[in-house]
Order: structure tokens, then C-alpha cells, then sequence
């Protein structure tokens, strides 16, 4: 019997694979694809979704083994699927994006553009999504400790132009 092998695009365009049926159903488990997905054969080039390819589709339904009757793990419960995703820095994020607020804004610039980067791939899923939250708010917390410093450094030239001026 021929395995056949797929590549698979998320969404911010990296392609995966190829990969064969087992993880492909691992990872419609784990919310990582669905039918929208957009997958290509390892002998095609053409990308179709996956509700395109009927042997695929049948992965999507509930599979008739005696373990089908447990409910879905979560994909930070299950140890096999913490291997495949990257853990999040969403404290790491949440302290830079706190720090741009009470002293450094530069803190912020990374904390907004790492923030950034992470929340796209926990929207792949090829992060742990149980840092969303957290990587969300120290992206927030980023943004406005950066606008904050611009405006706090605008203000102090300002002043300091104002003095030079009056001498």
C-alpha cells in the first residue's frame, strides 16, 4: 500500500512536510488545520484545501476506535503535542512591555514586535496558544509604553529648544 505524503501552508505562508495521514490527523486535533487548510500532494504543485481531498476529509471525522469516545485533548495536555509547538514568551513580553511603560520605552519596541511575531504563530499553530493572552497584553502594554516615551521625549526637546531660544 503506497503512503501517500503531503506539505502543508499555515497561514503565514511556511510550508510543513512532507507529512503523511497520522499527522495530518494529529494536527486537525489539535485545531493546527482544518478543512480550509490549504495542502498540496508530494507529486503536485498545485496548493487546494484540504476539504479538496476526500482521503483527507475523512480524517475529520470522529474516528470509530474504542479511544474515540474520550474527548479531544487539549494540545498542552498531550506530551506529543508539546513537542511540536514552540512555548510562547509571553512573560518575557509582558515584563519588556511593563518595563517601556515605568522606564525604558526602547522595551516597548520589543516588546510590540516580538509580541507581534508570537501572536502570528500561535495563530499558525506552531506556538503553545495558552501564552495568547499574556503575549497580548504585553504587546498592548509595548505600544503604549513606546507612544508614551515619543511623546515624553518630544516633550523634553521641546522644552530644551524653548530654553535655547530664551538665552
Amino acid at each position: 500500500m503506497v503512503v501517500m505524503q503531503y506539505y502543508f501552508k499555515a497561514s503565514d505562508e511556511n510550508e510543513y512536510g512532507p507529512i503523511g495521514e497520522g499527522e495530518i490527523r494529529a494536527w486537525l486535533q489539535q485545531g493546527r488545520m482544518n478543512q480550509d487548510s490549504l495542502v498540496r500532494a508530494v507529486d503536485s504543485e498545485e496548493w487546494r484545501l484540504l476539504s479538496h481531498y476526500p482521503e483527507l476529509m475523512a480524517l475529520l471525522a470522529p474516528s470509530s476506535s474504542p479511544s474515540s469516545s474520550a474527548p479531544p485533548s487539549s494540545p498542552s495536555s498531550s506530551p506529543a503535542a508539546a513537542t511540536h509547538l514552540e512555548p510562547h514568551r509571553g512573560a518575557l513580553i509582558l515584563t519588556f512591555g511593563i518595563l517601556s511603560i515605568v522606564c525604558c520605552f526602547p522595551f516597548g519596541i520589543a516588546a510590540w514586535i516580538m509580541g507581534n511575531n508570537d501572536l502570528q504563530q500561535i495563530e499558525a499553530g506552531m506556538m503553545d496558544p495558552s501564552g495568547k493572552g499574556i503575549t497580548n497584553a504585553g504587546k498592548i502594554c509595548g505600544i503604549v509604553g513606546t507612544i508614551l516615551g515619543i511623546f515624553c521625549t518630544g516633550f523634553q526637546l521641546l522644552s530644551f529648544a524653548l530654553e535655547l531660544s530664551q538665552m
